[in-house]
Order: structure tokens, then sequence, then C-alpha cells
């Protein structure tokens, strides 16, 4: 019974990390871990899942070999480490969009500040638009990708370095169309 009390508020605390980062109905959905262990650390207020680790909630798709929950002492979710190789994320961040995927050695999720940090061998895709590089943060409130500089900002420190981004094209049904001469 003691092993059950931490790892229900530990996925109780998950529910906030859906509901600001997806759609409406993916907080109203069950979360769902699997992975081929757990340990529980009650005195720590964390759970670290491990083997082949998935977690979903509605559209939220978390994958890795290793995933490390903190807690604070409410209960409530402080970050989410997701390692392997790679980890993997991913969400559908409104109806009728198509969702952010996302994978790295390492996926950070910060739900005090409401971002995903991707480090090492980063990769977003976000509406068809790539972001690859050693260090990439999106913030998922504002679906905003922050591309080659570390936490510090220092770039060419771990983290940083080169990046590739690959913008779509607009489609020109979304312009708005050009007035065609007058006939004579």
């Amino acid at each position: 019974m003691r092993c059950v009390k931490p790892l229900l508020a530990l996925t109780l605390a998950l529910c906030p990390l859906s509901h600001v980062m997806a759609l409406p109905s993916d907080s109203s959905q069950p979360i769902r871990i699997q992975a081929n262990g757990a340990t529980l650390d009650d005195k720590r207020n964390t759970a670290v899942y491990t083997g082949n680790v998935v977690i979903t909630q509605g559209s939220l798709r978390l994958t890795g070999s290793r995933v490390t929950l903190t807690t604070n002492a409410n209960g409530e979710l402080n970050t989410m480490v997701t390692q392997g190789g790679p980890a993997t994320y991913q969400q559908t961040p409104e109806a009728n969009k198509p969702p952010v995927k996302a994978r790295a050695e390492t996926i950070e999720y910060h739900a005090d500040r409401e971002t995903i940090v991707l480090i090492k061998n980063a990769f977003l895709e976000q509406s068809g638009n790539t972001f690859q590089g050693e260090h990439v943060s999106y913030d998922i409130q504002r679906q905003v990708v922050d591309a080659g500089q570390s936490s510090s900002g220092a770039s060419g420190s771990e983290g940083g370095g080169r990046i590739e981004i690959v913008i779509q094209p607009r489609s020109r049904s979304a312009e708005t169309p050009s007035e065609e001469p007058a006939a004579p």
C-alpha cells in the first residue's frame, strides 16, 4: 500500500502537464504508464521508470528507456526527464493541427516554465517546419521554438553550436489573392 500512494500522487501530478499543451480533451483522458520497472522514493518525491517506458494521455505520447518524475511537497509535477536512444515526444497542440513531434537523447519537461528542452541530437517538427541541433527548447503555451542555445544562452558551449532549420512555404490559398488585370 505504501508504494501505491506515491505512484498515485505522481500519476495525478501529470494531469497539469496535458492541459497546458494539448487538445482540451487530453486532460480528461487517463494517464497510462508502461515500463519494465519502477522505483518510487517518497522522501525525494521522485519516481523512476525504466525499460521501454511509454507514457500516454490523450494525444500526448512520451517514450524513452528511462523517465524520472519529480514532484513538489504538494504532489504537483516539477520536472519530467526522459532519456533514451532517443527519447521521443508527440502531442497535438490544437484540433486540425498536426502534432508537434520531437526526439533527443534527453527530453526535459519543466512544469513551472511550461517548456520542453531537447538535449543532444535534438529534432523538433512543428507544422511541417523542422529544427535540429544539439539543444532545442519548445515553449508549449506560446508554441515557440528556440534552437541552438543552451539555457545559459551561451552559443558554442554545451548545447550550442550550429543548427539546421527547414521552413515550409505557406500555401498560396492562405495568402490574399492578387487582383487580376481587367480584360481589355
